[in-house]
């Protein structure tokens, strides 16, 4: 997927505080998304603030590229897509 750094960034940020759920983990992770919620649990269990940065730090390249894409699909920015768009 081709997008600006910046409009990935908020992106990424406004999904992980509006939209990331324990379903939105299934919908990205699929078969090993239980393992990704607890990670998520684990870095957000002493509150949110700042869990989205620690959870992505914690993840391989090979994992933050579908959260971001995911992100991305969802949000422009710190503005959700079309509806249709998102799954």
């Amino acid at each position: 997927m081709n997008f600006q750094a910046e409009n990935a960034v908020s992106s990424f940020f406004y999904y992980m505080w509006n939209t990331w759920s324990q379903e939105e983990c299934r919908i990205v992770y699929g078969n090993m998304s239980r393992h990704f919620w607890e990670k998520w649990c684990l870095l957000s269990g002493n509150g949110v603030f700042g869990a989205a940065e620690r959870f992505y730090a914690e993840l391989s390249d090979t994992y933050r590229r579908p959260l971001v894409e995911r992100a991305v699909n969802l949000y422009d920015g710190k503005s959700l897509r079309n509806i249709q768009k998102r799954q």
